[in-house]
């Protein structure tokens, strides 16, 4: 647990190094190609150049992929799947029978004739880098206070979740990254990244519906159809557990069908849904990403409220949750200046760092079994005992 705090104080205290606002006032970072009293390089051909600050940004991100990444390489037995991970290494070049996909089984083949079939350090520290490299470029891309959203980022455990369910955290940074290119309508580069990591988990293409549906400029009345199109989950379980086994046949008859939701993600969600009704025409009626965020909010809520029975539920809500990280920080910038932008600012501070005590909390639990940290580098007793 010690690791997880220390690793978290210091990326948020390297990610203040990042400047990506100008004239004092948050809003998406644009690079500047003009010459400037601190500049520091400058390229010939394209009249473009690099401020100092530009080179501080890019060096603090070096560091903080360095950091992220080092920790996830490195872990050795972390994570509720490691094991049955390591049982699909085996499997996989036997041509035997595993829930992955085709696009991951080819990876692993890939890696194990590089390193050979004992490569699973390889294969998880690939994942690792790539998973990584996308999680911070998205934030810094789509962040308008990089700060604020890497200090959400950390705490609301999106990157420690990722120590597990390799595949899937894959594609969710992946999704996350794609969401500047809904954005920009540029909706092919969209679906051209999506169609790819969905070669690695399948879940990632409720994406496509659901950020397209996300990008809709809805009225009242229209979202209030869409809440009782939703609620149809109270009533029609049977019918879509079907559809849903249909299309992941390894959940029939497993546990999963038992369903269950998160009473945390509930409340948080409902949090930022309150919020943002609250400075609605300030900081989201106006803003086609803020709207965008808001809209992905309230659809994680209808999914969480209206229907607790889909199987490992957080994996389809945490697509739509990402947008926490991007609206948070950009809502309570628009709230203006005085006491109210202080004090939501720390109740929302104060709030994910609640949420990320309780994670590390459960962090030991089964379902999780991120804690104890071990590494490969040191006996696995002396790293468990030591973090």
């Amino acid at each position: 647990m010690t690791v997880y705090i220390i690793l978290t104080i210091l990326t948020v205290a390297i990610a203040a190094l990042v400047k990506k606002q100008e004239g004092g006032r948050a809003r998406a970072y644009r690079p500047v190609c003009a010459r400037t009293k601190g500049e520091l390089f400058a390229r010939a051909d394209r009249g473009c150049l690099f401020t100092r600050q530009q080179a501080c940004n890019g060096v603090c991100l070096l560091f903080l992929f360095v950091l992220l990444f080092g920790v996830s390489f490195c872990r050795d037995q972390v994570g509720n799947d490691y094991t049955r991970y390591e049982e699909f290494f085996h499997l996989i070049p036997l041509r035997q029978v595993v829930p992955t996909e085709f696009g991951f089984n080819g990876i692993v083949l890939f890696m194990q004739f590089l390193a050979g079939r004992d490569a699973r350090i390889s294969i998880f520290g690939l994942f690792a880098f790539i998973t990584v490299a996308f999680m911070i470029k998205a934030v810094y891309d789509q962040s308008e206070d990089f700060l604020f959203s890497f200090f959400l980022f950390m705490t609301l455990s999106y990157y420690f979740q990722s120590l597990n369910t390799v595949r899937y955290y894959f594609a969710w940074a992946i999704a996350v990254f794609s969401m500047k290119y809904v954005l920009k309508g540029q909706y092919l580069k969209f679906i051209l990244l999506i169609l790819p990591a969905a070669t690695v988990h399948k879940s990632v293409l409720l994406v496509i519906p659901v950020y397209l549906l996300a990008c809709l400029p809805f009225t009242w009345w229209q979202l209030v159809l869409l809440g009782a199109a939703a609620s149809t989950g109270l009533i029609c379980q049977e019918l879509y557990l079907k559809v849903i086994v249909r299309l992941y046949p390894s959940y029939e008859n497993t546990a999963y069908l038992d369903g269950g939701t998160s009473l945390v993600n509930i409340i948080r969600i409902s949090g930022v849904f309150v919020l943002s009704l609250l400075y609605y025409k300030k900081a989201i009626a106006g803003n086609k990403q803020n709207r965008f965020y808001f809209h992905l909010n309230l659809f994680a809520l209808l999914l969480y409220t209206c229907a607790s029975f889909v199987p490992e539920i957080s994996r389809v809500g945490y697509y739509m949750t990402a947008g926490h990280i991007f609206l948070l920080p950009s809502l309570i910038a628009r709230i203006g200046e005085g006491w109210q932008r202080k004090f939501w600012k720390i109740a929302v501070i104060a709030a994910a760092v609640l949420y990320f005590a309780i994670f590390l909390i459960k962090a030991q639990d089964l379902l999780v079994r991120i804690v104890p940290y071990h590494t490969w580098i040191f006996p696995a007793e002396i790293s468990g005992k030591a973090v």
